[in-house]
């Protein structure tokens, strides 16, 4: 689906639930049905409920369209869902609020679409890591406070990461928030940009810089740009984020970037939500709230460097 259309249009072009099947099946089964449990190709096509069911004609496991995807669980209409997707697909991404006005669900409801959608984007992202020529800077969502070294509790310190071409264009993003675990006040540990290399860098990157010092004189300023306008695109979309679920939209804006020459941005996206498997509500209320764990001390601090 090209990123060209408007809303309207799309809305018009997916205003049935069989067609939303029809496209789910194809972005979760390319190459034709597999069974979850078996891997057997064979399926009898069950049609007494709403949404289908697939029974391997194997091992006789019925499987729905939406069971292993974001959607699993989900009362709302499939063509809801797809609307949902396309505007998250869009490059400044939707809010809950302005997302429930539009496919008139409820705040609760759209908000918690909103989420596992994000979710399918942090799960697609872990997958692929930064190579080539990697440049790695510290930055913070949340305008500076203070002009000391001590943080502001409203100050979340990150750490943005991102591959370069030859002509040192990001093509590839990452923004990660930092646990106060691996801080000193408002500095990056040492410890805390090796873990950031061990999960986000492929092994065989030779050619990685970072600065973890915020003053210095070779930070990397188009890192510390983009990290402005991440920012800036939360404080102005959803009006700002808390700690909680910060990480979350940081992915998205990721994404944004990420896939921002991509003419079929929706078709990507779907194919993410049907790769992974949902996100309960419990476990997203239950998230951890990084700036709730415990700081290090500055001993701890220089055993680590």
């Amino acid at each position: 689906m090209e990123n060209s259309l408007t809303f309207e249009q799309f809305c018009d072009y997916f205003n049935k639930e069989s067609t939303c099947i029809d496209a789910l099946f194809a972005s979760r089964w390319p190459e034709g049905f597999r069974c979850p449990r078996c891997q057997h190709a064979g399926y009898y096509f069950i049609r007494t409920r709403t949404l289908p069911l697939y029974e391997c004609q194997s091992c006789r496991a019925q499987t729905s369209i939406i069971a292993g995807t974001i959607m699993e669980g989900s009362r709302t209409p499939l063509r809801l869902w797809f609307q949902a997707l396309f505007l998250h697909a869009q490059p400044n991404g939707i809010s809950a609020l302005r997302l429930s006005t539009l496919i008139g669900t409820t705040y609760k409801t759209a908000w918690l679409m909103c989420h596992k959608i994000r979710h399918a984007m942090s799960s697609a992202d872990s997958k692929v890591l930064l190579s080539g020529i990697v440049r790695i800077n510290c930055g913070v969502y949340g305008r500076p406070y203070n002009p000391t070294i001590f943080r502001h509790p409203q100050e979340q310190p990150l750490l943005i990461g991102a591959s370069l071409d030859n002509e040192h264009q990001v093509t590839h993003l990452k923004i990660k928030q930092v646990s106060d675990r691996h801080l000193v006040h408002d500095r990056v540990t040492p410890l805390g940009s090796r873990l950031f290399i061990r999960d986000h860098v492929s092994p065989e990157t030779k050619d990685i810089d970072t600065v973890l010092l915020k003053f210095s004189r070779n930070r990397h300023r188009q890192l510390i740009q983009i990290g402005e306008q991440a920012s800036a695109w939360m404080n102005y979309i959803f009006s700002g984020i808390g700690p909680k679920h910060l990480q979350s939209y940081l992915d998205q804006f990721c994404f944004n970037v990420n896939l921002r020459f991509h003419p079929y941005c929706f078709n990507v996206l779907l194919t993410y939500c049907a790769s992974f498997p949902t996100l309960t509500y419990p476990q997203l209320t239950g998230r951890m709230d990084l700036s709730a764990q415990r700081r290090i001390t500055y001993h701890e601090y220089l055993r680590s460097a």
